[in-house]
């Protein structure tokens, strides 16, 4: 090979390389995001295109061009004889009283807890009201099973015992409500430690100012601190919203969706069409509605609220 042919092969080799390390530096946020974006479409877009091909088809076979085409029928079966528009109804309730719930306290107890002055208290209320927050769902299910039981359960034992009313009976006469006060339990830990970061990030300089002012301790809270916390509020119950709409083990472990179908949440009508009745059509069918009513809410919220509102 001559010196001019080896020049020639060196040099489009090393135009090669340029242009391959050009193309790495022109797309190079677009590299970064590539495995994440692989990732999405295999555990959410791939799932959630297989769920509507399932409410659509009878019954789903390995062969997925060979399954018998049913149109809306399963949407029909579902908000008919599935009991759908029932447990979307349940589940609205459950999600508005405890996200109102935990949003009152957890504001409240943060409030408190930010206005002790010893930073050693602070830890120790900050680390005892997290508590709830740990305990599995299973786990907590079971306890409150336990607890709550009329014959042997310790609450209506303290209640029984300390009031001069009778205790309820907190599984069968009193489920949805027992249901939402158990969530609040467990999750207004969340609400308050997202509340309590945002308490302390409030300068002294606008409380103090309002201080000097005249202005009562409520007046002070409603007119200066909840607007400079308003994304935090925000986003805990954006967050905290989504996640209610998710609720499934605490509620099945606790009633199972009883009695009868008076705590029976989408989710759980979900899992009982599909594992119980053998319905995987009907059960995709209420699964791909529920999803467009979540989304649904949660860009009405945000569309309503505004993340640019929040931050004005």
């Amino acid at each position: 090979m001559s010196t001019q042919t080896q020049t020639e092969t060196t040099t489009t080799s090393e135009t090669g390389v340029a242009r391959l390390r050009a193309l790495w530096n022109d797309y190079l946020p677009y590299w970064f995001i590539a495995p994440m974006v692989l990732v999405m479409l295999l555990i959410t877009f791939f799932p959630g295109a297989y769920d509507l091909y399932l409410s659509v088809i009878e019954e789903p076979t390995f062969d997925v061009f060979a399954a018998e085409f049913v149109g809306l029928q399963n949407y029909a079966t579902a908000f008919g004889r599935g009991g759908a528009l029932h447990s979307f109804i349940i589940t609205v309730t459950v999600v508005v009283s405890a996200l109102a719930l935990e949003s009152v306290l957890g504001f409240g107890l943060a409030a408190l807890v930010a206005g002790v002055e010893s930073e050693r208290l602070q830890s120790f209320y900050r680390v005892l009201f997290i508590i709830p927050m740990a305990v599995a769902p299973v786990s907590l299910a079971t306890i409150g099973r336990i607890m709550l039981n009329s014959e042997i359960g310790v609450i209506p034992y303290l209640i029984e015992a300390t009031t001069p009313f009778a205790a309820p009976a907190f599984l069968s006469e009193i489920p949805l409500l027992t249901v939402v006060l158990l969530d609040t339990w467990n999750w207004t830990p969340f609400m308050f430690i997202i509340f309590y970061a945002g308490l302390s990030s409030v300068p002294d300089t606008l409380i103090e100012a309002s201080r000097v002012d005249g202005a009562p301790l409520w007046r002070r809270y409603l007119h200066v601190v909840i607007p400079y916390m308003k994304p935090v509020v925000f986003v805990a119950t954006l967050i905290r919203l989504i996640d209610l709409f998710r609720t499934f083990g605490v509620v099945y472990g606790l009633t199972q969706g009883g009695p009868g179908t008076a705590t029976q949440l989408v989710s759980i009508n979900i899992y009982e069409q599909m594992f119980i009745n053998n319905s995987p059509g009907v059960a995709a069918a209420i699964a791909v509605v529920y999803l467009v009513f979540v989304v649904a809410i949660a860009n009405i919220v945000i569309a309503k609220v505004g993340f640019e509102g929040v931050w004005d």
